[in-house]
């Protein structure tokens, strides 16, 4: 038995190495963003797979849950104004640029189902947030919600980007709905389109719920042997997570288990929805804790130009549960 792991462990290295071979600088980074190129780790994140989470530091984890992305990506470090940004980027360097903000306690790895259908056709940034659990870390303290917009605008500053698709989901929803609004600010606004997936507290209240109680709980007390069967209250299809993942989701809930600024994640004004003018696709799951017929109803009454979805056999975390499905409405609401 000994001697057929050594041997399953020898195949297992030579497939990762052979595997890794297409991770050969394909991703071009314009000029204006290569001062914030960060070396190409993309090898040595794919053999952290290879170790066990147990002994990774937070850094490690991440990268490892990062390199289920299964295509070529490069990392951006951008200094701003409230610490140092990391994002990841993907897909043709002349394509329509696609923004991804991920949701509450987790970061751009949380991508990785839905990263290869939008990389083909647009060129993709994502985003770790600084209240996240990636590589963007902040130097300051953030008091106000509005200070993290203006920091998602200063970014599009920095990296040169006038006109974007913006994809929020879950929390990400909740910050693109802010950004669009403060865009208006602007002689022009460089958001063309928007996608909410699963948006936290964006069009009502999160109802209280037994599964969100047990949500919480194991979000103060997290358990990796437990974790996906906790996460059934956010997930129909718990099952499809992938462990790697899972590693870093515990590893960031146990290191930080209170989100930082929830309070400040209130639903938005019939006043301030009722300005978001742009085309806007809105996804929740038939099982969603945070979102429910209701919040559809919303988002159709008060937005002026909006499609509304609600996927069946998904839950709070739609672009893993039905992560084909999303990928195609996405894709096609933004060829439109």
């Amino acid at each position: 038995m000994g001697l057929f792991r050594g041997m399953f462990a020898i195949f297992s290295t030579l497939i990762l190495l052979i595997g890794c071979d297409k991770f050969d600088d394909k991703v071009e980074v314009s000029a204006e963003q290569q001062a914030y190129l960060l070396p190409d780790r993309q090898t040595q994140n794919a053999q952290l797979q290879q170790q066990s989470a147990n002994g990774l530091s937070h850094e490690q984890l991440y990268q490892r849950a990062l390199s289920l992305w299964p295509i070529d990506y490069r990392e951006l470090s951008i200094p701003t104004s409230l610490g140092q940004a990391r994002v990841i980027v993907a897909g043709p360097i002349d394509a329509e640029p696609v923004v991804l903000l991920h949701g509450m306690q987790a970061n751009s790895a949380m991508w990785y189902p839905n990263i290869t259908a939008l990389a083909e056709h647009y060129r993709v940034y994502a985003i770790d947030d600084l209240l996240g659990s990636g590589g963007s870390l902040a130097n300051t303290d953030i008091t106000d919600m509005t200070q993290v917009v203006s920091w998602y605008q200063e970014l599009f500053n920095l990296m040169g980007l006038d006109s974007i698709h913006l994809v929020g989901a879950s929390r990400g929803g909740w910050q693109a709905t802010a950004i669009a609004l403060a865009e208006l600010n602007r002689e022009s606004s460089r958001i063309a389109s928007l996608v909410l997936l699963s948006p936290a507290q964006t069009f009502g209240w999160i109802e209280f719920s037994g599964d969100l109680v047990s949500s919480i709980l194991f979000t103060l007390n997290p358990e990796r042997d437990t974790v996906r069967e906790s996460l059934q209250s956010l997930s129909s299809n718990a099952h499809q997570i992938d462990p790697v993942y899972l590693d870093q989701y515990v590893a960031a809930l146990d290191n930080d288990p209170i989100p930082d600024l929830i309070t400040e994640m209130r639903p938005f004004s019939d006043q301030q929805l009722q300005q978001i003018t742009l085309p806007t696709l809105v996804m929740i799951g038939d099982n969603d804790i945070m979102n429910n017929q209701d919040s559809l109803d919303r988002a159709r009454k008060m937005l002026k130009s909006v499609q509304v979805e609600q996927v069946q056999s998904a839950g709070h975390f739609l672009t893993v549960d039905q992560a084909e499905h999303v990928n195609r409405a996405v894709l096609d609401f933004l060829s439109q």
